[in-house]
C-alpha cells in the first residue's frame, strides 16, 4: 500500500486520494524511466518485458526502480525480485509524491560530468553540517576552496512578468528593479574556478601580512558602520577590516572593503600562486549563484528564505525594517559556510555580504543584451560606479534575489560588502561548446520539473500551466534527449503543480519557544444550520445547559490574507515569563479569586485565593494557562508584541474558526464528523463530576492536559477543541452573523462581552465542535478560560527596505511597524505603572493618621472692597483660627472682627484650601465676606515656608503680586 497521507491532505474523496496519488507516482516513474533508458540508447522495455532490476552502465536507473522507490513496495507486486540498493537518504522516508519528485531528480538520472547539475534537493545537506567535497574542487596555498564552474548557458535578469509579480508582493520602488530588465540569453563560454567562500578574515590577513597593505578605510580613518541608535549608518572612526564594529574570528567575511582592495588581494594572490585571479564579472556571478536552477528568485528556488538558507535582516537584527518572523541566528555578518550552499556547493551566494563585481555598474546595461545570445558579458568599459550583488546581512530577501543589480562608489568602505574571487583554469581560453536549450534533455527536463513545482508551491498555478503550455510536441531527437511523446509529459507536470503544497508561508518559533503557524488565505462556511443545531442538540448535549442559536446561520466567509496562529494555547511557562517581566496582576489576583464551578450548586461560583497560580489542580509550564480574563489576556499580546517587535494580536472569531478546520470544509468538528471518544480531545469525560460528562470516554486528564498531546488538525494546529476555552478579539453579538461581511469580519463594533471559542475540559462534546460560540464579560476569570495569541501581518505588500540612499536615509515605519510602536509604548507605560506599585508596596509603612474635625466658617462671597480678597483668599476657603482663637462659628467670628476694629489690632488669619493650611494677616475690623458655619476634616498640610501675606494698602506697589503662604 502506498502512503498518501501529505497528498491526501489536497484532494477530496479518501479512495480517489490513493489512485490520483498512486498514478501520479507511476507516471512520474514512467517518466524517469524514459529518460534513463533513452540516455542509455536502449528501447524503453515494456512493464511485462522490462529487465528486473537492471541498471545500465551510466548508472541510470531502470523503470522498477523507480516505482519501488516510489512505492516502497519493494518486490510486493511480485514483478521485482531484486533491486540494485538506493542511496539512503532522507529520500527514503519521505511521502510518495516527494519521492517521485525527488528521484526523477537523483544524481544517479544526471551526468556525473557536469557536477554544476547535481540538484541539492538530492543531498539534504544539513546546516553547518559536514558535506562531501563537490567535484571539481580545488585548494590553493592560502586554504582557499574553489569550486570548478562549467560553461553553460542561462536567462539573466528578470522578465517584466516577473518584475509586475514582485511588486505586488514588495513595495518597491520601480527604478529599484528596472536595472534588471530585460531577461536575455547569456551563455558562458568558458569554465572557472571560483571561490567556494567568500574571501575569509584569515585570508585578507595573509594579503596583508605578507604585503603591508593598507585598505582605503584604514588610510582615511573611517568606514559606513551601522548605529543601532541612528538607525542608520554613520562614518566610524577607525572603522576597518580588523574592526567592523562587531566581534570577527578568522572565518568570518572580511567587510568594509572596496573594489580597490579587493582588486589588490586578487593581484596578489595571482602572482603568489602563477594563475589570474580576479573578482567574478556579473554574469559569471549570476550564473554560479543560480546553482543550475533557471528562473528562480533565489538559489534554492522561489520560496521566500527561512533561517537555514541565508543570512539577512531578521529578529537578532538591530534594524528596525528587521523580518521578526525569521531566525538566522546571527545579529550581523555569520561565519562563512554556515548557511546551505547551493546546487554548484557555493556558500553564501545570497545574504551575509554584498558581492564586489568586476563590472562597472550601469543600470541600462541588458537594454542592449536583449536581442541574441550575449557570449561572457562583462558589462561597460567604464562607470562611476561599480556593480555588488546578492544582499547582504542587514536587508531583506528582497535585495538577496539572485536578479538584483545595484552600484556603489569603487571607494566605499562599508560594512555590508565582501568579494569572492574566480580563477583561470588551465584550458581558458578554448571555447567550450554549449548545447541549447532542450527541455527533454536530463537537465532541462529537470529543470523544467523545479520550475513547476515552485510556481505552484507559490500558488501561482497559471503560470505553472503557461510552463507546460510551451513545451514542443516532442523530444528533439538528440543525443541526451529522451524521445518522449507530448501528453505523457504535460500530463505529469500538471498533476505536480495540483498536488504541490503551497510552501509561500512557512512557521516560525518566537523567543518563547512559542510556535507561529501559517494559515493560508481561504474562504470556508462559518456557523451551522438549523439542522446542525439540532443535531448537536439532540445528539451532543446530553443535558448540558446550552443555547446554540448564536451559531445561525450558517455564512461563507473569506479569510483574504494569510495570518500566523500559536501551535498551541499560551503555556503556564510563557504566561510565568510574562508576569515576571512586567509585575502583572490578573484580574483573579485582583479580586481575591476567580470562578471555580461548584458541582453542588451546578454553576462556576468566585472561589477566594485561586489564580493562574492555583486555577484548582497542581500546574505545570506545559499546561496551558487558565483563569485568565479577555483583558489579561490582551494585556499579554500587548506585551508580547513589544517583546517581539511583531503584532501580536487574539486572532478574530472568523480566524479562529477557520483555523479550527483545518482546511476540512463544513466538518462539525477539527478532525472531521467523528465524534469524540477521548483520543482527540481534553473534555468532559467519565473522570470528571459533571452531569453531562461522556461516561464512555477516558481522556486521560480529570482538568487541563499539557498541550500539544492530542494530535493535530490539518493546519498543526493543537486543542483547537478542548483543554481551555479560548478568548478571541470579537465582542458578542447574538445575532451578529445575520448581517456579517463576507471578508474578514471582525465582529461588532461594541458589547459588554467577548466570544469564546472551543470548548475546554469542563464541558461535553457539544462544545468541541468548529461552530461553538460562547462568550463572557471580559474581566471575568474562570478556570476553564485560556487563549492564543495570533499575528496578523499588514494587508501592504512586504516592505522593501532599500533604496539609493539607504546609507543616510531616515527610516520611516510602515503600518505595522507603527503598530509595534504602540505596542512598546504601552508596555514602557505598563512596566512603569508595575514599577510605582512595587515601590509603593514595598515602602516603609507610614503609622495610621488620625483624622479630627475642625469647626470654623465657609467664605461664600466678597463685598467689592473686601480686605480678604485683597488679601488673597478665595470662595470656598475655610477659615478655622482667626487672632489665635479656633473652634469658629458665626456668631464667635464677627465678635472676634469687632474687637480688633476696637483695639486696632492687625489679626493673623488661618484659612484651609484644598488641604493645604495658609496663614494671612489683614486689616483689622470687619473683613468684607459672606460665611456659613462648616467643619472641615483635619490634619492639614504645610505649604512652602514663606512670610506672611500683608494687606494690599500697606504693600509697597513693587510687591503687589500674590505671594502669600
Amino acid at each position: 500500500m502506498i502512503d498518501t497521507s501529505r497528498a491526501s491532505r489536497t484532494l477530496g474523496n479518501p479512495t480517489l486520494r490513493k489512485v490520483a496519488v498512486g498514478a501520479l507516482g507511476m507516471m512520474l516513474s514512467l517518466l524517469a524511466g524514459w529518460v534513463a533508458v533513452s540516455q542509455s540508447g536502449a528501447e524503453m522495455p515494456g512493464p511485462a518485458s522490462a529487465p528486473q532490476g537492471r541498471a545500465d552502465d551510466r548508472g541510470s536507473i531502470g523503470f522498477d526502480e523507480i516505482l519501488s522507490a516510489i512505492s516502497g513496495s519493494s518486490g510486493a507486486s511480485g514483478r521485482i525480485d531484486k533491486l540494485p540498493a538506493l542511496p539512503q537518504t532522507k529520500d527514503q522516508v519521505a511521502p510518495p509524491l516527494e519521492k517521485a519528485v525527488k528521484t526523477a531528480q537523483r544524481p544517479e538520472l544526471l551526468d556525473p560530468s557536469r557536477p554544476e547539475m547535481t540538484p541539492r534537493s538530492a543531498q539534504q545537506h544539513p546546516v553547518g553540517g559536514p558535506a562531501s567535497a563537490a567535484a571539481g574542487e580545488q585548494t590553493n596555498s592560502i586554504g582557499m576552496k574553489l569550486i570548478r564552474i562549467n560553461a553553460g548557458s542561462f536567462v539573466m535578469g528578470s522578465s517584466s512578468e516577473d518584475t509586475r509579480v514582485i511588486q505586488s508582493e514588495w513595495s518597491v520602488d520601480a527604478s529599484l528593479l528596472r536595472p534588471e530588465q530585460p531577461a536575455h540569453a547569456v551563455r558562458i563560454t568558458e569554465p572557472f574556478l571560483m571561490g567556494k567562500y567568500g574571501v575569509t578574515v584569515g585570508q585578507f590577513r595573509t594579503f596583508v601580512q605578507e604585503t603591508g597593505y593598507r585598505t582605503v578605510a584604514e588610510k582615511q580613518g573611517w568606514g559606513w558602520v551601522y548605529d543601532d541608535g541612528e538607525q542608520h549608518w554613520v562614518k566610524k572612526q577607525r572603522a576597518s577590516w580588523r574592526n567592523p564594529g562587531y566581534d570577527v574570528w578568522d572565518d568570518h567575511p572580511v567587510t568594509l572593503v572596496c573594489h580597490q582592495d579587493a582588486d589588490a588581494f586578487c593581484a596578489w594572490l595571482s602572482k603568489r600562486e602563477n594563475r589570474q585571479y580576479r573578482l567574478p564579472t556579473e554574469a559569471q556571478w549570476e550564473y554560479a549563484a543560480r546553482g543550475g536552477k533557471n528562473g528562480t528568485r533565489f538559489p534554492w528556488g522561489d520560496d521566500y528564505p527561512d533561517g537555514k538558507k541565508l543570512n539577512m535582516a531578521d529578529r537578532r537584527s538591530h534594524v528596525p525594517w528587521a523580518d521578526r518572523t525569521m531566525d538566522d541566528a546571527h545579529e550581523r555578518a555569520a561565519p562563512v559556510g554556515t548557511y546551505q550552499p547551493n546546487g554548484f556547493w557555493l556558500y553564501d551566494m545570497v545574504g551575509n555580504m554584498w558581492a564586489l563585481c568586476a563590472d562597472f555598474y550601469d543600470g541600462a546595461a541588458y537594454e542592449a543584451d536583449k536581442a541574441g545570445v550575449t557570449t561572457d558579458p562583462s558589462g561597460p568599459k567604464s562607470g562611476a560606479k561599480r556593480s555588488v550583488r546578492g544582499g547582504n546581512w542587514a536587508f531583506g530577501p528582497g535585495i538577496a534575489r539572485i536578479a538584483f543589480r545595484f552600484g556603489i562608489e569603487p571607494d566605499l568602505c562599508v560594512d555590508l560588502a565582501g568579494f569572492r574571487v574566480v580563477a583561470s583554469l588551465p584550458e581558458a581560453g578554448q571555447k567550450q561548446q554549449v548545447a541549447g536549450d532542450n527541455p527533454f534533455s536530463k537537465e532541462g527536463l529537470t529543470a523544467t520539473l523545479d520550475r513547476i513545482k515552485n510556481l505552484a508551491a507559490q500558488g501561482r498555478r497559471l503560470e505553472a500551466a503557461h510552463e507546460v503550455a510551451k513545451l514542443p510536441a516532442t523530444g528533439s531527437g538528440a543525443q541526451g534527449s529522451a524521445a518522449v511523446p507530448r501528453p505523457f509529459v504535460p500530463e505529469v507536470l500538471d498533476a505536480v503543480s495540483d498536488v504541490a503544497r503551497d510552501k509561500t508561508l512557512p512557521s516560525f518559533t518566537n523567543s518563547l519557544g512559542m510556535k507561529m503557524v501559517r494559515i493560508p488565505a481561504g474562504s470556508f462556511i462559518m456557523g451551522s444550520s438549523e439542522a446542525d443545531i439540532g443535531w448537536a442538540i439532540g445528539t451532543l448535549a446530553q443535558g448540558q445547559p446550552l443555547a446554540l442559536e448564536n451559531e445561525y446561520p450558517c455564512h461563507k466567509v473569506r479569510i483574504t490574507k494569510p495570518f500566523c496562529l500559536g501551535a498551541t494555547a499560551v503555556t503556564v511557562g510563557q504566561f510565568r515569563r510574562f508576569v515576571e517581566e512586567t509585575a502583572h496582576v490578573t484580574d483573579a489576583e485582583a479580586d481575591n479569586g476567580g470562578q471555580v464551578f461548584d458541582e453542588k450548586e451546578g454553576r462556576f461560583e468566585q472561589k477566594a485565593g485561586t489564580s493562574w497560580k492555583n486555577p484548582g489542580w497542581t500546574i505545570s509550564d506545559e499546561q496551558p494557562v487558565a483563569m485568565v480574563s479577555y483583558d489579561d489576556a490582551r494585556a499579554f499580546v500587548e506585551w508580547l508584541a513589544a517583546k517581539e517587535k511583531l503584532p501580536y494580536k487574539l486572532p478574530t472569531e472568523a480566524q479562529w474558526e477557520y483555523a479550527c478546520r483545518g482546511g476540512i470544509p463544513a466538518a462539525q468538528f477539527p478532525w472531521g464528523d467523528q465524534l469524540p471518544d477521548g483520543r482527540r480531545a481534553n473534555y468532559a469525560d467519565q473522570s470528571t463530576g459533571f452531569e453531562w460528562r461522556d461516561r464512555t470516554a477516558d481522556d486521560g486528564y480529570k482538568h487541563v492536559a499539557p498541550v500539544g498531546i492530542y494530535e493535530p488538525n490539518g493546519y498543526g494546529l493543537y486543542d483547537m477543541a478542548g483543554n481551555v476555552l479560548e478568548w478571541v478579539r470579537d465582542c458578542y453579538g447574538e445575532d451578529y452573523y445575520r448581517h456579517a461581511p463576507e471578508a474578514d469580519p471582525q465582529g461588532p463594533g461594541h458589547g459588554e462581552n467577548r466570544v469564546m471559542k472551543g470548548g475546554d475540559w469542563g464541558t461535553g462534546a457539544v462544545s468541541l465542535r468548529c461552530a461553538f460560540r460562547g462568550w463572557a464579560a471580559p474581566d471575568l476569570a474562570n478556570n476553564t478560560f485560556g487563549f492564543r495569541v495570533c499575528i496578523e501581518p499588514d494587508p501592504e505588500p512586504r516592505a522593501f527596505s532599500f533604496s539609493e540612499d539607504f546609507l543616510t536615509r531616515k527610516w520611516v515605519p510602515a503600518p505595522d511597524h507603527q503598530a509595534i510602536a504602540q505596542a512598546v509604548a504601552k508596555e514602557k507605560e505598563r512596566a512603569e505603572k508595575a514599577r510605582r506599585r512595587e515601590a509603593v508596596r514595598t515602602a516603609p509603612k507610614e503609622p495610621p493618621v488620625t483624622y479630627e474635625l475642625v469647626k470654623g466658617v465657609l467664605v461664600l462671597e466678597f463685598t467689592p472692597k473686601s480686605d480678604a480678597r485683597k488679601a488673597g483668599m478665595q470662595k470656598g476657603d475655610v477659615i478655622v483660627e482667626y487672632n489665635g482663637k479656633r473652634e469658629l462659628d458665626g456668631p464667635l467670628f464677627l465678635a472676634l472682627t469687632a474687637d480688633t476694629k476696637r483695639t486696632r489690632d492687625r489679626p493673623l488669619i488661618v484659612f484651609v484650601r484644598d488641604g493645604y493650611e495658609h496663614s494671612v494677616r489683614t486689616n483689622p475690623g470687619f473683613l468684607g465676606i459672606t460665611i456659613t458655619d462648616t467643619t472641615v476634616r483635619g490634619p492639614f498640610k504645610k505649604p512652602d515656608s514663606g512670610k506672611e501675606r500683608e494687606p494690599v494698602e500697606v504693600q509697597p506697589k513693587r510687591s503687589r503680586h500674590l505671594d502669600w503662604t
